[in-house]
């Protein structure tokens, strides 16, 4: 089976956006390797495995992350599952109020946030997950 996906994935080459079929133009987009769906099945094996590297960057890029209660980690995981570990760190006065175990500065550090404005329910969802964890 090895060699089969070898010469698939060399075949069909990689996008990871989608781009229009060559011959219609159009539909069906085609993304990753020669896909044009995959199903729910598939797509939360793929939230899983990008789970995992979250947590191994977080590991690294955020030394408190490990000692953190499950619950504030899975907040910090899904925020960098939105908007990228990039996009994470750049909290900087949310994650030293995290590190300090004050998780309603934390909170109300979240909701003051162009994200915030941007997915507002999201936000809002996990802030108040947030300032309602005991520390």
């Amino acid at each position: 089976m090895l060699n089969l996906i070898k010469s698939i994935v060399e075949h069909e080459g990689f996008s990871p956006v989608a781009y229009p079929d060559p011959l219609t133009k159009g539909k069906p987009y085609t993304f990753g390797h020669g896909l044009t769906s995959i199903t729910e099945a598939e797509s939360i094996e793929i939230v899983k495995n990008r789970i995992v590297s979250i947590r191994a960057q977080l590991s690294t890029l955020y030394p408190p992350y490990a000692k953190l209660p499950e619950d504030v980690r899975d907040i910090l995981e899904e925020m960098a599952y939105q908007m990228g570990i990039k996009g994470l760190m750049a909290f900087k006065n949310t994650l030293i109020a995290i590190s300090n175990k004050d998780y309603k500065t934390a909170s109300t550090n979240m909701m003051n946030s162009l994200w915030a404005k941007q997915t507002p329910k999201r936000a809002q969802t996990l802030a108040t997950r947030m300032a309602n964890i005991k520390g």
